[in-house]
C-alpha cells in the first residue's frame, strides 16, 4: 500500500524533515473544543523524562480546532510550547512535532489511519495514540503505553484503570465478556482513549482493506484490539491508574451503543473466520496492578432506569419480535411485567439476548442500525438489575460476578454459532 496516496503534501514535507524515529505519539481529538496544549506538554515531558536518547515525534491531528473562546488554535511552533523544556529536564534529541491538517475535525478512523501511515513512513518502533480530551494522560502513563512495545516486544498495549464499581458498566456487562467469549480476546478495554502498539501491528492494520467502512471510520479501536488478539500479535494490558471522565458533552446511550456495540457486531461479521469454528484464545498479561475498583456511593437513578427499560421494551415490541428468538422474546415479555422490587435480568437471559441481537445483525433481519438501537432499553434493564444486585457488593465480589458472566458467554457460544449459521427469513 502507498501511504502517500492519502497523506497531504504538506504533511509529507514535514515528515521528510523528521526522518526515521524510535517513538511516535499521535494526538487525536474527538472534541474540537478541547485545547491540545496540555496534552502536548505532557507528551514532551514524558519523552524528556523517560526517552531522552530516543528519536521521537508527536503527530497532531488538526481539524481547524477551536479553543475555549471559539478562536482557532494556531498549532505552529511559535504558538505551542517549545519542546516543553523544564528545569532539571534535558533531552539529547530534538522532539519533532508534525501536524496533519484537516478542514474539519477528522473522524477517529481517519485520524488513526493517518497516524499509522506516518508511523510506517518514519519506521517508528513503538507508537501510542492519545486523545487530547483524556484525563488519564500523565508522563508516567504514556511511558507505560510505550515501553512494552519498545523494550518488551509487545505489539498491542491496552490500558487498565482504577474505576468506581459502577463505572464502565457497558464494558463490564457487554463489551468485555462478549469479545472475550467470541474472539478469545482477553483485553478489557477494547475502546480505549489511549493505547500503544508496535510498528509491525501498525503496518498490518494499515494494509487492511477496511478504512472505507463506517464502523472503522467512526470507532476503529475495537477492530485494532481484536485484530491484534486474533492475528497472533503479542498483547498486554498496562495499569494507568484512575479512570477519569472524558471532557466534553456525553453522548446518549443510543449513540454509544451504535458506536461501540454496532462496531463490535461488525467485527463479528468481518472476522467470522477467526471465531465461528474456533475456540482459540489469546493471552494478554497485565503489567502492574490488575483493574482496581472503588465503592463510593453512586447517584445513578435506578427507578428511572427501570421505567425507561419497561417503556422502551413495550414500545419496541414488534421490533424485538423480529430480532429475538421466540423463547427469548417470551422471557423478556414476562420480566417486563414484574414489579420493580422483584425484577432481575438473569445473566443467562442477558447472554442469550445479546447473541440473538448479534445473529440478527448478521442476518440483517431488519435495518442493522435499528437492531443496535433496539438494544438500548434491554441494556437499561440489565443495568438496573446490576445496580440492585451489587449495591452492597465488594470489589472482589463484583470481579467474581464478572468472571461468572464471562463463563456464561463462553458456555452459550454454541448457541450463537447455531443462530449465526441458521437460515433466516429476512423481513422487509
Amino acid at each position: 500500500m502507498s501511504e502517500d496516496t492519502f497523506l497531504a503534501d504538506d504533511l509529507l514535507r514535514q515528515l521528510i524533515s523528521v526522518g526515521e524515529v524510535d517513538l511516535l505519539v499521535g494526538v487525536s481529538s474527538h472534541n474540537p473544543a478541547t485545547p491540545i496544549h496540555q496534552a502536548i506538554q505532557v507528551i514532551e515531558q514524558s519523552f524528556q523524562q523517560n526517552f531522552m536518547r530516543q528519536r521521537v515525534v508527536i503527530v497532531l491531528m488538526d481539524g481547524a480546532s477551536k479553543d475555549g473562546d471559539g478562536t482557532a488554535i494556531d498549532q505552529n511552533e511559535n504558538a505551542l510550547p517549545n519542546n516543553g523544556r523544564s528545569p532539571g529536564i534535558t533531552s539529547l534529541r530534538t522532539i519533532h512535532r508534525v501536524t496533519a491538517n484537516f478542514l474539519t475535525e477528522p473522524l477517529p478512523g481517519v485520524a488513526l489511519r493517518t497516524i499509522l501511515a506516518v508511523a510506517d513512513l518514519l519506521r517508528a518502533r513503538a507508537c501510542a495514540v492519545v486523545t487530547s480530551s483524556s484525563t488519564n494522560l500523565t508522563t508516567d502513563s504514556l511511558a507505560r503505553l510505550l515501553l512494552p512495545a519498545y523494550r518488551e516486544k509487545f505489539d498491542y498495549v491496552a490500558p487498565l484503570y482504577r474505576r468506581h464499581k459502577f463505572q464502565g458498566l457497558l464494558i463490564r456487562n457487554l463489551l468485555y465478556p462478549m469479545s472475550r467469549a467470541v474472539f478469545g480476546c482477553p483485553i478489557r478495554e477494547i475502546y480505549p482513549s489511549e493505547w500503544g502498539f508496535s510498528a509491525s501491528l501498525a503496518a498490518y492494520c494499515l494494509n487492511q482493506n477496511v478504512w472505507h467502512e463506517d464502523s472503522i471510520r467512526t470507532r476503529p479501536e475495537a477492530w485494532m484490539a481484536i485484530s491484534a488478539a486474533t492475528s497472533d500479535y503479542r498483547c498486554c494490558q498496562a495499569y494507568l491508574g484512575d479512570k477519569g471522565a472524558l471532557t466534553g458533552p456525553t453522548p446518549n446511550i443510543v449513540d454509544i451503543l451504535r458506536q461501540t456495540v454496532g462496531s463490535l457486531f461488525w467485527c463479528f461479521e468481518k472476522d467470522q473466520d477467526a471465531w465461528l469454528d474456533s475456540d482459540k484464545t489469546a493471552s494478554a498479561p497485565t503489567l502492574g496492578p490488575a483493574q482496581e475498583l472503588t465503592s463510593e456511593p453512586t447517584d445513578m437513578d435506578r427507578h428511572r432506569i427501570f421505567e425507561m427499560f419497561r417503556s422502551g421494551v413495550t414500545n419496541l415490541e414488534p421490533v424485538l419480535g423480529s430480532i429475538l428468538d421466540q423463547e427469548t422474546h417470551a422471557e423478556i415479555k414476562s420480566i417486563v411485567e414484574l414489579e420493580e422490587g422483584k425484577f432481575r435480568f438473569r445473566p443467562d437471559l442477558w447472554v442469550r439476548t445479546l447473541y440473538d441481537f448479534a445473529a440478527s445483525y448478521h442476518h440483517a433481519v431488519i435495518n442493522r442500525d435499528h437492531i443496535v438501537q433496539a438494544l438500548a432499553p434491554l441494556y437499561r434493564g440489565m443495568t438496573h438489575s446490576f445496580l440492585v444486585e451489587h449495591a452492597d457488593s465488594s470489589p472482589a465480589e463484583i470481579e467474581a460476578a464478572d468472571e461468572m458472566l464471562c463463563s456464561e458467554f463462553e458456555l452459550q457460544k454454541p448457541y450463537l454459532r447455531e443462530r449465526w449459521k441458521a437460515k433466516v427469513e429476512v423481513k422487509s
